[in-house]
């Protein structure tokens, strides 16, 4: 599927566990992207005026494509939109008529966020892909060329298990999370750098040697490396992993396109 310059301006909003991102497409392209705090004590009210501040204009737009894990926010938002736009908007979920294909037999368990990845991977890139998504979790997809979603490993995320090892061990100190130096560390920060971001390296390189060994029925494969973290680890995984950092924002897009098609809007 193409990116149509029939829907925009269109703002996309993911709202994680941790942030909430936001992005404007025009002419299928994304235009200006933007990055919150998620917080579910924020009124309707106040997240107009962040919203207002960040993306200018939002409340001319005429569509809108939200992913959300955080049901609470979700309510505040679809309330903002309902109360201060006359945008449409596509929530999307695993219930929505996207074509994709589960192995679960209820796929409104499935994350929004990893059905934006699905359907991005599955439309945007041949063959079958394997997305690594790094935000508040580490989670790998793997997603069929025929748009089946055959299932997911979810894993603690880099600044989840680091803030856990910080909160446990009292004469550790919170470092910047960065590409570590040197694979052994003869100081703490090189050390903590080391096991941290080479370990998750190691574990998604493990991981996809693993997953291609057991489900060679949906060879050949391509990995898209996404997600907010995804800087920090790629320099230590193989040239072939693609780097798409708004893998989650275009699948976001194209999904609303392919509702805005049905007219299947939430408001």
């Amino acid at each position: 599927m193409p990116f149509s310059a029939k829907y925009s301006p269109v703002l996309i909003i993911d709202i994680g566990n941790t942030n909430i991102v936001c992005a404007v497409f025009i002419n299928g392209a994304v235009h200006r992207t933007h990055r919150f705090e998620t917080s579910s004590t924020r009124s309707v009210a106040e997240y107009h005026e962040l919203f207002k501040a960040a993306m200018d204009k939002y409340t001319d737009v005429k569509y809108v494509a939200i992913a959300s894990v955080v049901p609470q926010v979700t309510g505040i938002i679809l309330k903002m939109f309902k109360q201060y736009s006359i945008a449409k908007v596509f929530e999307v979920n695993g219930l929505s008529a996207l074509g994709l294909g589960y192995l679960i037999e209820n796929p409104a368990v499935v994350g929004p966020d990893l059905v934006a990845n699905a359907f991005a991977a599955w439309k945007m890139y041949e063959g079958s892909t394997i997305v690594i998504d790094l935000g508040t979790a580490t989670t790998i997809q793997l997603i069929s060329d025929s748009g089946l979603y055959a299932g997911v490993v979810i894993c603690p995320g880099l600044k989840t298990a680091a803030a856990n090892l910080f909160e446990r061990a009292a004469l550790l100190s919170e470092v910047k999370l960065k590409v570590p130096e040197e694979l052994i560390g003869n100081n703490t920060q090189d050390a903590l750098l080391s096991g941290i971001i080479r370990g998750h390296a190691l574990m998604i390189k493990g991981f996809i040697e693993e997953i291609k060994a057991a489900y060679t029925q949906y060879s050949p494969y391509q990995v898209i490396i996404t997600g907010g973290l995804c800087s920090v680890v790629k320099p230590l995984l193989p040239e072939s992993y693609r780097l798409d950092e708004h893998l989650t924002l275009k699948g976001l897009y194209l999904a609303l396109v392919s509702l805005a098609e049905q007219d299947q809007f939430t408001t």
